[in-house]
């Protein structure tokens, strides 16, 4: 075969495969790194958002207690209006 041959020699081949396997093991890396970023990313906003949950149904509880006191008030007038 001459030198200006388009297939390479078996050395060349593993160095080529050697090149891409070490970039696909960084992109690997990178991806692991990334997701890792990730996992703790989503679960500070889950901490976030069950501290929200937990305030939410505290204020609801609280409306519901005025509300409920709102009804009472209107059921049984007091006296004042009941003199008149």
């Amino acid at each position: 075969m001459s030198e200006s041959s388009p297939v390479p020699s078996e050395g060349a081949l593993n160095l080529s495969d050697t090149e891409m396997l070490e970039e696909i093991e960084v992109q690997i890396d990178d991806a692991a790194v990334s997701l890792t970023h990730m996992l703790h990313a989503t679960s500070v906003i889950a901490a976030q958002v069950k501290d929200l949950a937990t305030r939410c149904s505290a204020n609801a509880q609280f409306l519901k207690a005025w509300r409920d006191l709102l009804k009472e008030a209107h059921r049984e007038p007091t006296a004042s209006t009941r003199d008149t």
